[in-house]
């Protein structure tokens, strides 16, 4: 009997080390072998370069590990987006909507779920529509996506009862190396799912102390508001302030929040008047600018243009006709 070499066995171990790994994977996630043989592929590989149309326009895409990586400028802070590759996309779109199956958002978020918004995460917070000076407190977690690495995503995997080597690999593929770690990326249709996940034992450690002092509280992305009928003690509010600190999160003191009940409260883009919800004046101006655009040059894709209508849908109501006069755009 011809003997294989001792480097032909490793061969032949990695290939059906592999091939028990897509396995699990397919098992575990109900995601086709297929699709996260070619999804690893190219995540390995260093440089993908891609010809895709858009517009008409024929578009030139170098994927580096998986990602295409753009720039989106900001006042404040600019913003690295990154697209995955289309195999990668594959895995990454029902990866997400695994991970909701297994453990659904917590009840007081508001991003990134079917059939919540911005509003509603507003209107959580009771007092602001019933108290005549309610209490606002608000904190901002620093870098939401790439504050997340593939450490917490495995750990918030494995607490769902993954195994270890499937917790590893769905981490590694789900996360993009910049900065000297594998982070979150912003751009990936799976990471506001594993955001979600992720914040899950911090928005416990939230709730414990807001039932304590009587506290309504929501949080959305990044953003994290509480509101009392009463003055919240500042002691309180160190003691909220430090819980993110605990799950490895930072907060920006900048946007830090408090207007002691005694301001009109704004969050989220919104503002409360007269115990009713309406856009905040600096959001506003921003779309007045974007729909003059629209209008006068027909700039911004279709695509922006429906997201703006379904926000202000969200905002106020389905008929158009109670919308107020400077969004006449979309009143026609």
């Amino acid at each position: 009997m011809k003997q294989l070499s001792r480097v032909n066995v490793v061969d032949v171990s990695n290939k059906l080390r592999r091939r028990w790994l897509l396995g699990g994977l397919s098992a575990l996630t109900g995601i086709p072998k297929k699709h996260w043989r070619k999804a690893i592929v190219v995540a390995e590989t260093p440089k993908v370069v891609m010809e895709t149309k858009k517009d008409g326009r024929t578009k030139k895409q170098i994927f580096r590990y998986g990602f295409c990586s753009y720039v989106i400028k900001e006042p404040h802070k600019d913003r690295k987006i990154l697209e995955p590759h289309p195999n990668l996309q594959k895995v990454l779109r029902p990866l997400g909507q695994w991970v909701v199956s297994l453990s659904p958002a917590h009840s007081r978020t508001f991003g990134f779920i079917l059939g919540r918004n911005s509003k509603m995460a507003a209107e959580e917070l009771k007092p602001l529509l019933e108290s005549k000076n309610p209490h606002h407190f608000g904190i901002d977690i620093a870098d939401a996506f790439p504050g997340i690495d593939d450490k917490m995503v495995f750990e918030a995997l494995k607490k769902l009862g993954i195994e270890s080597y499937l917790a590893e690999i769905i981490s590694w593929l789900a996360t993009y190396q910049y900065d000297g770690k594998r982070r979150l990326p912003q751009g990936a249709s799976s990471s506001p799912p594993l955001l979600n996940l992720v914040y899950q034992p911090m928005c416990d450690a939230f709730e414990k102390i807001c039932i304590r002092e009587k506290i309504f509280w929501s949080i959305y992305v990044d953003d994290i508001n509480f509101v009392s009928a009463n003055l919240i003690s500042e002691e309180t509010e160190q003691e909220l302030s430090a819980v993110p600190a605990k799950f490895g999160f930072r907060i920006k003191p900048k946007k830090t929040k408090d207007n002691l009940g005694k301001t009109i409260p704004h969050m989220l883009g919104l503002t409360v008047v007269d115990r009713r919800i309406h856009i905040s004046r600096r959001k506003k101006k921003k779309i007045r600018q974007i729909l003059y655009a629209i209008e006068k040059f027909g700039a911004y894709s279709p695509e922006t243009a429906l997201g703006l209508e379904g926000y202000l849908k969200h905002i106020y109501g389905e008929d158009k006709k109670n919308w107020p006069g400077w969004v006449s755009l979309y009143k026609r």
